[in-house]
């Protein structure tokens, strides 16, 4: 009984530091000089964010339709809570034992928040569309921003994939059982091909409607975490395991003592849940008070990310056995999947659920990339900028990036499936999308702490940790490169292979694209070419 009392103390310790972080925040907005116009009408914040915006010498093209909830749950769902566990918690628990989520979850939930921390304070001193490419810009040069957007929009995109694929490979499951068909990668791939097409109408549709979508979005989860949770209390009451079991480092099998390496890869399966949160810094141009209101999306989501998954979790592994019909947690490499498609006999209700809520991650990722994708291409980093930067005039919103997303998603599942030759293509999608989003999160908070803090962008950051900040940032910094290289072993090596081929598109890109950027200053200043880069560097001229 000790050791389960020694594992909440872990968890209580993550719940102070969250609420440490959380109160000095809210100090320095109240200290700021940031003023937020929501009480004087939605006319008066909305130009007070567009002044905010033409600073940086960006007009605003997006509409501003989106509040505190639906800022939140793009990027809440941008993580995909429900999806994340669906998927990875039976290859953690089978790679790493039962203690992965009493002991690995509340650390990775620790540095989760110190990222999510950092990040917030980017999103608030740059608040605009395109996230960790503007904040790089920003702070940087314009070669460091095009290298972080780059990597960023990979992320997200391999991430989008992962939770389309999940969502139809289940819908195919259980379509094969209704319709009396054989499941196959083809029959999955159409199920794929028509659920992008219906995100793709949904963010075409506009971003009032969708910002309702992405507050149902929130309830929609919250509802799905209640009834589980609720579910397992009612059925098996107190469990089928006792909590010492969580923190014994006991193997999957029950038979021995995991191996530290062991432990060490099952946690870092489950990385993936604190991964994304920067999805609201996407659609800053379409938030109101975006400097407030995104920093607390991004560094929120993580905190209901740790409390709802390592309660869900807990709760889960506890009673997993019964559920799946088994006495071993290594029954399958995708317990929860075993549970949804077979542990309740005949219950399609479970898996309309469960997709439900990886068709609202794939819809926020879409979102996520579709922006990212048009802010690429308004500062020409992108082939067919002039294209891709055009927003349709009606609903204001970025169609031709959508529909591209929407193609290479598809693509993208494609290739992941020849590679992993399985029927979702899960590991290297996976593999890809982590550590592409962690050097997408590295590059900004490196060029932050290379400043030491002292630019007057992150001075005037209403949202800002003070004293904690260099703790926060050298923290997050060394834990996004040390995780990043572990996560090779725990996903598998194909997302470093595509991560490096993508690395070698992107020097490419950059060598063709920086010609022209320099070409257009030097016609523009009339400076030599020296003197130009000069320049750039000194002003950050993006």
């Amino acid at each position: 009984m000790v050791a389960v009392w020694i594992g909440l103390l872990l968890f209580a310790i993550v719940c102070v530091c969250a609420l440490m972080i959380t109160a000095r925040a809210q100090n320095s907005i109240c200290a700021s000089k940031h003023i937020s116009m929501i009480a004087y009408g939605e006319y008066a914040q909305s130009q007070q964010d567009k002044h905010d915006l033409n600073l940086f010498g960006l007009a605003q093209q997006l509409r501003r339709r989106l509040g505190a909830a639906a800022s939140f749950g793009l990027s809440f769902q941008s993580m995909g809570f429900i999806g994340a566990i669906f998927l990875l918690a039976g290859p953690a628990l089978k790679q790493g034992g039962p203690s992965v989520v009493s002991i690995g979850l509340p650390i990775l939930a620790l540095f989760g928040l110190l990222v999510s921390a950092s990040l917030a304070e980017l999103s608030s001193a740059v608040p605009t569309a395109g996230g960790v490419y503007h904040w790089s810009s920003a702070l940087g040069t314009r070669r460091w921003g095009w290298y972080a957007g780059w990597f960023h929009l990979a992320g997200h995109l391999a991430i989008m994939t992962v939770m389309n694929g999940a969502c139809a490979y289940i819908l195919d499951k259980m379509l094969a059982v209704w319709l009396d068909y054989s499941s196959s990668w083809l029959s999955t791939g159409l199920l794929l091909i028509g659920i992008t097409a219906l995100q793709a109408v949904v963010n075409h549709w506009g971003t009032g409607r969708l910002g309702s979508m992405l507050e149902a979005g929130i309830l929609l989860q919250a509802a799905i975490l209640a009834a589980i949770i609720g579910g397992i209390y009612i059925t098996f009451g107190q469990g089928v395991y006792s909590p010492e079991l969580l923190y014994s480092f006991q193997k999957s099998t029950l038979d021995g003592h995991v191996t530290p390496w062991a432990f060490i890869t099952g946690v870092f399966v489950l990385q993936k849940l604190f991964l994304g949160m920067d999805g609201a810094a996407q659609a800053s141009e379409e938030i109101r008070d975006p400097r407030v209101r995104v920093p607390w999306a991004i560094y929120f989501s993580s905190v209901y990310t740790m409390i709802g998954g390592f309660v869900l979790l807990m709760c889960l592994t506890l009673v997993l056995p019964a559920i799946v019909g088994t006495t071993l947690f290594s029954s399958s490499d995708n317990l929860f999947a075993a549970a949804a498609l077979d542990g309740w006999q005949g219950n399609s209700l479970i898996v309309l659920v469960i997709a439900a809520a990886l068709w609202g991650s794939g819809n926020s990722e879409m979102l996520v990339c579709s922006r990212a994708v048009f802010c690429l291409a308004r500062d020409q980093a992108l082939p067919y900028s002039r294209v891709l930067s055009q927003i349709t005039r009606k609903l204001q919103t970025p169609l031709p990036a959508i529909l591209v997303v929407s193609v290479l998603s598809v693509i993208l599942f494609g290739v992941g499936r020849l590679v992993d030759g399985g029927e979702v293509a899960i590991s290297s999608l996976l593999g890809l999308g982590v550590l592409c989003l962690q050097l997408a999160y590295a590059i900004p908070i490196g060029i932050k702490l290379r400043l030491h803090g002292r630019h007057r962008l992150l001075e005037d950051a209403p949202w800002h940790l003070g004293a904690y900040s260099p703790f926060v940032n050298w923290s997050a910094f060394v834990w996004l490169i040390v995780s990043g290289v572990l996560s090779v072993f725990a996903l598998g090596i194909w997302g470093a292979v595509g991560t490096g081929v993508l690395l070698v598109l992107i020097m490419v890109m950059d060598r063709k694209y920086r010609k022209q950027h320099l070409a257009k200053l030097q016609s523009r200043l009339k400076r030599p070419r020296g003197e130009i880069i000069r320049i750039e560097r000194k002003f950050h001229i993006h």
